[in-house]
């Protein structure tokens, strides 16, 4: 009920910025649910990243085979596009769209990375867009997938398939909350399959969730997906969280 009563807030007050609240700005005309001057903290200019896991790193380092927060990592996707850093404006806007479970919000940060991280995201080049899947018991509690919502937003910007349901979870995964990194690849360790593997054979996945943090979840994906036959895997999220324990 808490989510219908907020999709329906959201068809109601369309016209008030959705992270600052003020009404005046062209959220109506723009179809975004955010003022100009939040998208600008939004969308900060992306400062020098890791190609392979969207870490910002200095402004003269390269990251060829990675960099400090990935180098060490078995990680089965090529590279990461991301809107921002989990920190800020846009923790905070991710955060009250998945507590408000609302998809107005959520495609409208999905459409900011499909505009703002456009360039990267046609460099990555691929076929299909498949997110990140929920496990059932999950879904039958919230009915609310944020990869969902953001991977058929860039699908839509782009004229690219969005396959919901080529990805399933098999099994619930432990939290993922305070453990080492090598405990959270072990968690995500055959929690995710391929329901339709002729789906995924010789095509460029992009992999959708709505964060990165150690790339676990991801990464297993991305294993599952070329193990099916899929030819290259790489990843799009809104927020790229840093671990700090590289």
């Amino acid at each position: 009920m808490k989510s219908a009563l907020w999709q329906l807030a959201d068809l109601l007050f369309p016209s008030r910025c959705a992270l600052c609240g003020t009404a005046d700005h062209a959220a109506s005309d723009s179809g975004n649910a955010y003022c100009p001057d939040c998208i600008e903290k939004l969308t900060p200019e992306p400062l020098n990243r890791c190609r392979r896991c969207a870490a910002e790193i200095g402004p003269f380092a390269t990251s060829d085979k990675g960099c400090a927060h990935c180098r060490t990592r078995t990680l089965r996707f090529k590279s990461v596009v991301c809107l921002g850093m989990y920190d800020g404006s846009l923790r905070k806007a991710l955060l009250a769209a998945k507590w408000s479970f609302s998809a107005v919000r959520m495609r409208s940060l999905g459409a900011l990375l499909s505009i703002k991280r456009s360039a990267d995201l046609i460099d990555t080049s691929f076929d299909r867009i498949v997110p990140i899947p929920q496990h059932w018991r999950q879904r039958l509690v919230r009915n609310f997938n944020p990869a969902w919502i953001i991977a058929d937003e860039l699908a839509s910007r782009f004229k690219i398939t969005c396959d919901v349901h080529v990805l399933k979870r098999t099994s619930r995964t432990r939290p993922q909350k305070r453990v080492s990194v090598r405990q959270r690849f072990e968690n995500q360790a055959g929690t995710i399959a391929v329901s339709h593997p002729p789906t995924v054979k010789g095509q460029r996945i992009l992999i959708v969730d709505d964060v990165l943090t150690t790339g676990a979840t991801c990464s297993e994906a991305a294993r599952v997906l070329k193990a099916a036959g899929a030819k290259s895997c790489a990843v799009a999220v809104l927020a790229r969280v840093l671990d700090h324990s590289a």
